[in-house]
């Protein structure tokens, strides 16, 4: 990314459904009740926006320089599984 963030990358508040973590019990199935998708909610700026993926990065660095601008911590989401994006304002 050779550009300004600002703008390219809006600072968001994603909200998404996860799959549950993984039983490593053995359990019978007559015990297994409802089960549920996890909704979890991310903070970052959005670094790539598809109609595959979200990428949210937390941490930027670098400002000072465009030409020095990198990420650290992005976390991939699946666009399908998201359930509400909404822009937060960024301070300063």
């Amino acid at each position: 990314m050779t550009a300004n963030r600002r703008g390219l990358c809006p600072l968001v508040l994603i909200e998404w459904e996860d799959s549950v973590q993984p039983s490593s019990d053995w359990r019978f199935l007559a015990q297994i009740g409802e089960q549920e998708a996890v909704i979890c909610r991310s903070v970052g700026w959005l670094i790539k926006d598809t109609n595959r993926v979200k990428v949210l990065a937390p941490n930027f660095g670098g400002l000072q320089d465009a030409t020095q601008l990198q990420v650290s911590g992005q976390i991939v989401i699946p666009a399908s599984a998201v359930r509400k994006t909404v822009r937060l304002k960024e301070p300063g």
